[in-house]
């Protein structure tokens, strides 16, 4: 299997190196590149069928070189340094990465997902960069939503609810719509739990915003703005009465 590596890091690049000869013989590493530049020529002259391409590089990083490309036939394993928790934004858009210093039975764990799975959609390198840089975008105050076209932007006010489903989430929003999404409840916690929603039952969680009243009786319950009954957790009522007190 074609391979190569974009790093700008030489020595992230030559760990890789070393680890695939050990663990992932069937590779074949062709190439490598140390900016999205000259990652743009080698892929064009090799024709790979896997790459492995770092989050942050100088110049071009690798959603630009990315969005450069255009078509993206290969399949595509990210690399990067970021913290655990900004790597909910890989679970969200449903990409495969490798956090540094790479391990090697996640390595081939991910290698052997690749071998699986299909090639990866330009919407979900934008849905990744979306949350990604959540926090610094024009979109802090919305979460991207992927649907069979590609994904739609909701403001984080619309939502009311999100419901666990098997692993799904549905999304019930202050319109009376209902949006079903491929992800679990925990990976939408982990992308909305600093934004004002809380995780109230194993199968809710909800936003604070729209609660119209708690109720104390029968264990404890809140009613949404849209009447939806939610029951809070034993587990969960300590932390919940506390955040409630400030809302």
């Amino acid at each position: 299997m074609k391979t190569i590596i974009i790093d700008d890091e030489p020595h992230c690049v030559g760990y890789l190196q070393v680890l695939l000869q050990q663990h992932c013989p069937q590779l074949q590493v062709v190439a490598t590149a140390g900016n999205g530049q000259e990652g743009l020529s080698i892929i064009r002259h090799f024709s790979p069928q896997l790459v492995f391409l770092d989050v942050e590089m100088p110049v071009m990083n690798g959603f630009r070189m990315l969005e450069e490309l255009g078509e993206v036939p290969f399949q595509l394993i990210f690399t990067t340094a970021y913290d655990r928790y900004a790597l909910r934004a890989f679970k969200f858009s449903a990409l495969d990465y490798l956090l540094k210093p790479i391990d090697a039975q996640e390595l081939k764990n991910a290698v052997n997902r690749s071998s699986k799975s299909h090639l990866p959609q330009p919407q979900q390198f934008k849905l990744m960069e979306a949350h990604l840089y959540h926090a610094e975008s024009a979109l802090s105050n919305k979460i991207a939503i992927p649907n069979s076209d590609g994904f739609c932007f909701v403001s984080l006010d619309n939502i009311v609810t999100c419901e666990a489903e098997s692993n799904y989430t549905k999304f019930h929003l202050t319109d009376g719509k209902n949006l079903l999404v491929s992800r679990t409840l925990g990976d939408v916690e982990e992308t909305l739990k600093d934004k004002g929603f809380f995780r109230i039952h194993k199968q809710f969680l909800i936003n604070l915003r729209h609660i119209d009243k708690y109720v104390k009786s029968d264990g404890g319950y809140v009613v949404m703005c849209n009447q939806q009954i939610v029951s809070i957790a034993r587990s969960r009522r300590d932390d919940f009465v506390m955040l409630f007190s400030r809302v």
